[in-house]
């Protein structure tokens, strides 16, 4: 009986424990990055993840002081996402809503934000301009997401040691009743 509570108790954390490991991507670094001043705006923004995201449903949508400055759709090589920008894309703040798939299939988003002081149409940025900038909709926070994955973990190892020490007890009592 305690051979097969161990057994049992063995394969259980070996199923919980490995789920935190699925845990969605998360962005890694930026280019520009986040909260610095460029010189020049770049001809694109990339966004880097700890895992290389699924194609479908990427979304980015860079906005400057003009209004979305975003050119065609991002693309995806390895774990970097690119998004061109507008040739016509003035100087001054702008701020990148994201949306990706997860290699795990869930939605990662976020938003950063950088300042650049010559746009790509030569213009100079004006001080105290202000962006506003609706997000990329329908997706939740990455930070948020990998909670569930976490509580699961937890529940599901607390509740394995339960079996397995009732398991144990039980296994002990009959063993001093024979």
């Amino acid at each position: 009986m305690r051979r097969l509570a161990s057994a049992l108790l063995a394969l259980g954390l070996l199923v919980a424990l490995p789920t935190t490991a699925f845990a969605h991507d998360v962005l890694e670094r930026t280019d520009p990055a986040d909260g610095t001043t460029v010189a020049q705006l770049p001809g694109a923004v990339v966004l880097t993840f700890s895992e290389a995201p699924l194609e479908i449903g990427t979304q980015v949508v860079v906005t400057g002081p003009s209004g979305p400055v975003s050119s065609g759709s991002p693309t995806i090589e390895g774990r970097a996402v690119t998004q061109a920008l507008a040739p016509n894309a003035p100087g001054g703040d702008y701020t990148v809503s994201y949306r990706v798939t997860s290699d795990d299939g869930h939605p990662v988003t976020g938003t950063f934000s950088f300042h650049a002081t010559i746009g790509l149409d030569g213009s100079t940025a004006t001080a105290g301009a202000t962006v506003h900038v609706k997000p990329v909709s329908g997706a939740d926070d990455a930070q948020g997401s990998l909670l569930v994955p976490i509580l699961l973990t937890i529940v599901g190892t607390v509740v394995l040691l339960g079996v397995g020490g009732f398991l144990v007890l039980r296994g002990r009592g009959a063993d001093s009743g024979a």
